[in-house]
């Protein structure tokens, strides 16, 4: 019997080694199906769901009636392996079987991805083959969410492959955004469903449509094989100029603590039938960013840019900037309880007695990293902003770097600098090489055993945020699945009620918008044309030439209202590339009295936009003089007192003020457009309502466009669809202002960067101060519950 007993063990232990089930057909608790996909799937009975491809080399294990994938073709149940554990005791075993470049590998995060296929191109493949990548960011345009499914799967199916089978970890900036079509899948067929932007959510200033956002976006990037959003953005807001100010929750703390809050909640945990389940198989990794607060640059400038790489306190809140993070983020309600990663802010914290620690940008410093780690105890992935460890291209063009502080650092020493303060990734570098060399410095400095230790302390962190979404088990996507649910109208709805509650409604002098009559005929409205100058990008090598537009959808325009507007001439000037270079100048507006013909005119603007981008030429001229940034329309020269005559940041003597100096705004004549609307009202003989309809990024000085308006509309990220719901009368405005809309730009130069609502207000001919947390019903002044909750005190909740 024993005999009998050992020759089966036998026969057992050889299967095992094979890779094939090893207990009899009726101890086996799962079923296994061919995709359509080309992969196959496991059910394991009240356990885990497993996807492989077939001829990856991954084979299957059966133990104790379940199954497992034998990742590492070993012929045994690793712990790595186990299912059952949890993603930490996973995370540990794997570490400390993976080589010094496997988890120099981890440490890198994809530049971005663009251009999908359906299969992979020889650099996405010696990424993951050579430099052993697992963190990839999609960063497409252009691909379908069939394309992105399928490249998902050609991307795991490679990884599977490897040794290990670590599964690729794909992230995505936001893409929800209504406005047009949103960052990314930009006129395809299907996408994903409409929301507004961050600015806008917190208009609704209703945290529960945070959370919901956060459910139904995390579920549509699993879906599409995402498992890390690099979002939500919670810095604070406080400087009105900050190019940046759009992807935030706004300037005031506690609103911007509770809606980081929902939807980190809302992105993380995966709820079945009402409850939270934790981490589940819509859970994505959240990264809020950008610790510790990115919005206080020095005149209101972009980080991205050495312009702007200075972060200042003058009113001294810099602990206030913190409160998103370490009261929101750092606090979930979830059981997550808290985001699995944090982007560090690119900016130096300026202070004259070193209280903030080195003037290096914020992942080199050991004071702000240091924060992070010891004092909030955080022990989740902290990743670079991107290019951090770059160097500095010698022209424009020729590359990004954003190493603010360690210029004359090379790029190991970069690296190095960041391990020792605390960072485990480095955003933007497919390269090991200088990782690699960091860690030989480090064990030159600290011994061998100590850069082991260090490095397996950031190999757990970052495998512990692919375990505990599921990835190891099946990264795999159903394409037709994927199709068929992302952007599906039940989604889209939510998102689209959404943008209507965060649209706000600044003027409506003599009830111009009011509740839409059943019945009521399409009204016909003038919309001005409006003119963009040519731009381009040296650093993305992009050229978008000047033309004159209408500034809505025609098609969606009119499905609300019969539209008239003005006409214009064909662009011939060209430059020698035959690009266009010369301003159209046979515009002709609609007569006066066509205009007359009207019910209305819709004036629809963006807010002043400053010349330039974050990259390269934001804030200052073409001689690398600084100038200031605008938040009005007309030209505007900072030679108040309220100016500094001296920067803050005096980086080695330099004087960085801008004082007598010249704002440049691209958009100007975009109050054209209004003022022509209003001359063209008054020569009517009629009543004809001038209605401005605001594209807005952040704050703007309303001085200039709401004497000429009769109703303002304002909008952050939002569809014209929505704005028109609104305008027709068909929607109540329902938003309110998640920041304040500055006097004029005296007071704008004379607010602290880093102090939240301290500034004087516009006040409008109705006697409305446009204030944070006002907005207009068709009853008047909104005062409810969450102006109750909210619009008190700034720091006294």
């Amino acid at each position: 019997m024993n005999k009998k007993r050992n020759a089966a063990l036998a026969v057992a232990l050889m299967l095992a080694m094979a890779g094939t089930q090893v207990q009899a057909a009726s101890a086996v608790e799962y079923t296994e199906t061919k995709t359509a996909d080309g992969y196959a799937l496991i059910q394991n009975k009240d356990g885990a769901e497993l996807g492989f491809m077939p001829d990856s080399g991954v084979k299957i294990l059966t133990v104790d009636g379940k199954a497992f994938k034998d990742m590492n073709r070993n012929g045994k149940l690793d712990r790595y392996e186990d299912w059952r554990l949890t993603p930490q005791e996973r995370a540990e075993d794997l570490a400390r079987q993976l080589s010094t470049e496997d988890i120099a590998g981890l440490m890198l995060y994809s530049m971005h991805q663009r251009n999908l296929k359906p299969e992979l191109n020889d650099e996405q493949r010696k990424m993951l083959r050579d430099d052993h990548v697992r963190t990839v960011l999609n960063a497409d345009s252009t691909a379908s969410n069939e394309v992105t499914a399928k490249w998902n799967n050609a991307m795991q199916a490679y990884a599977e492959s490897l040794p290990f089978a670590i599964p690729a970890n794909t992230s995505s900036d936001p893409r929800s955004d209504a406005r047009g079509n949103g960052v990314y899948l930009k006129d395809v067929t299907g996408g994903v469903s409409r929301w507004p932007s961050n600015l806008g959510i917190a208009a609704t200033f209703d945290p529960s449509i945070a959370k919901e956002f956060g459910e139904i976006s995390s579920k549509e990037y699993r879906l599409l094989g995402i498992g890390t959003g690099l979002s939500p953005q919670i810095d604070l807001a406080t400087d009105p100029r900050w190019t940046r100010y759009y992807g935030t929750f706004g300037e005031d703390p506690a609103l911007s603590r509770d809606m980081a809050q929902a939807m980190m909640d809302g992105v993380q945990s995966t709820i079945v039938n009402g409850k939270d389940m934790g981490w589940g198989k819509y859970s994505v990794n959240a990264m809020m960013k950008h610790w510790p607060g990115d919005g206080v640059g020095e005149g209101g400038r972009e980080a991205h840019s050495k312009y702007g790489k200075y972060a200042v306190y003058p009113g001294g809140q810099f602990n206030a900037q913190l409160i998103p993070f370490v009261e929101g983020g750092l606090r979930l309600a979830g059981k997550t309880k808290m985001p699995s990663a944090v982007m560090s802010s690119y900016s130096i914290a300026w202070s004259d007695d070193g209280s903030l620690g080195e003037k290096v940008g914020s992942a080199f410093s050991k004071f702000k990293i240091g924060l992070l780690r010891d004092k909030y105890h955080y022990d989740g992935v902290i990743c670079t902003d991107w290019c951090v460890t770059h160097d500095i291209p010698k022209e424009v063009g020729k590359g990004i770097s954003t190493a603010w502080g360690v210029e004359h650092d090379n790029e190991v020493v970069r690296h190095y600098k960041a391990l020792m303060a605390g960072v485990d990734q480095f955003g933007g570098n497919n390269d090991k090489q200088p990782v690699l060399a960091a860690y030989a410095m480090g064990v030159k400095e600290h011994g061998k055993a100590f850069m082991d230790a260090r490095f397996q302390q950031s190999a757990v962190r970052l495998l512990r945020n692919i375990f505990q979404i599921g990835l190891f088990e099946n990264p795999y996507l159903d394409v037709a699945r994927t199709v068929r649910e992302v952007g599906n109208p039940q989604d889209k709805a939510k998102g689209y009620a959404a943008q209507l509650k965060s649209i706000v409604m600044l003027k409506n002098k003599d009830r111009v918008i009011h509740k839409a009559v059943a019945g009521t005929a399409k009204p016909t409205v003038y919309i001005p044309m409006i003119y963009r100058p040519a731009a381009e990008n040296k650093t993305f090598h992009t050229y978008t030439p000047a033309k004159w537009s209408l500034p809505v959808d025609l098609k969606t325009a009119e499905e609300y209202f019969h539209v008239v507007t003005d006409t214009v001439g064909e662009l011939t000037a060209v430059d020698r590339d035959g690009r266009p270079m010369a301003a159209v100048t046979d515009i002709k507006r609609l007569a006066p009295a066509e205009a007359a013909k009207a019910d209305m005119v819709l004036a629809v603007i963006d807010n002043p936009t400053n010349a330039g981008n974050q990259f390269d030429g934001l804030g200052c001229d073409e001689q690398g003089n600084f100038i200031p940034l605008s938040l009005q329309y007309g030209k505007y020269t900072a030679d108040s007192a309220a100016v500094r005559r001296q920067s803050i940041a005096h980086d080695e003597g330099e004087n960085r003020s801008y004082f007598g100096r010249t704002a440049r705004i691209t958009n100007a004549t975009d109050l054209d457009s209004v003022k022509y609307g209003r001359e063209c009202a008054e020569k009517s003989g009629k009543k004809m309502p001038v209605i401005t309809m605001v594209h807005a990024l952040k704050p703007m000085i309303f001085s200039e466009i709401e004497p000429l308006s009769d109703a303002i509309v304002v909008g952050y990220g939002v569809s014209d669809a929505a704005y028109f719901d609104i305008v027709t009368g068909k929607a109540e405005p329902q938003g309110l202002l998640p920041m304040q809309q500055p006097k004029d730009m005296v007071t704008v130069e004379g607010q602290c960067e880093d102090v939240p609502r301290d500034m004087e207000c516009y006040k409008d001919s109705e006697g409305h101060s446009y204030d944070f947390a006002y907005g207009l019903n068709w009853k008047g002044v909104i005062k409810d519950g969450r102006t109750a909750k909210y619009d008190v005190p700034v720091l006294k909740r």
